[in-house]
């Protein structure tokens, strides 16, 4: 029961988008769907600061890791199509315009997710500090990793192993995230070059 509201923000990051689409003309709806993620977030923010306060260090870690994870295909592709309509806003006035909206809109959603996602790490830290697991710098320093795309995953993979918590799995993830890192660079390096 405890690991709903993690696997539904995951799926409510992939599909609000598809919910705006399919609503069609019902402007309200649209915007709704569109705010869902933020939404979301907040509740994920009081979820942790009422009930999760009495959830264990491991629980925490574990809402953590499913939406961590879980987000992991949302920032390659976002992050990909973001550089990619970046390096777009090169050409003539009138098209950088529009490629710079675009990728300011991407920011906005993909920054607003990451927000949302958040509060489980930072209820994770406070209370894997508090009981001496990790040390108040590092904690810190994971705090605010946990507000940059990337390093958010990769400051919990790093105390995930430091804590011998779910290895395989954090491996595994870590593994799959170079591999699709590594795709995506052959695939700008095959375009650009014209093979």
């Amino acid at each position: 029961m405890t690991y709903i509201l993690p696997v539904l923000y995951v799926i409510v990051s992939y599909t609000f988008f598809l919910l705006a689409v399919h609503f069609g003309n019902a402007i309200t709806l649209q915007i709704v769907s569109i705010l869902l993620p933020f939404i979301m977030g907040i509740v994920n923010l009081i979820v942790v600061l009422t009930v999760g306060r009495k959830w264990s260090k491991k629980t925490l870690l574990n809402c953590t890791l499913i939406i961590k994870y879980g987000l992991i295909p949302f920032y390659l592709i976002g992050g990909s199509i973001t550089v990619y309509v970046t390096l777009m806003a090169f050409f003539p006035l009138p098209l950088m315009a529009l490629f710079g909206l675009v990728t300011i809109v991407f920011l906005i959603l993909g920054y607003g997710i990451l927000l949302g996602a958040a509060p489980y790490a930072i209820a994770y830290l406070i209370k894997s500090c508090k009981d001496g697991i990790h040390p108040k710098w590092l904690a810190v320093l994971a705090g605010i990793c946990q507000f940059f795309f990337s390093f958010d995953v990769l400051a919990m993979m790093v105390l995930t192993l430091k804590e011998r918590h779910r290895v395989k799995t954090t491996i595994a993830v870590f593994c799959a995230m170079c591999l699709a890192l590594l795709l995506i660079v052959l695939y700008v390096v095959m375009t650009l070059i014209g093979a």
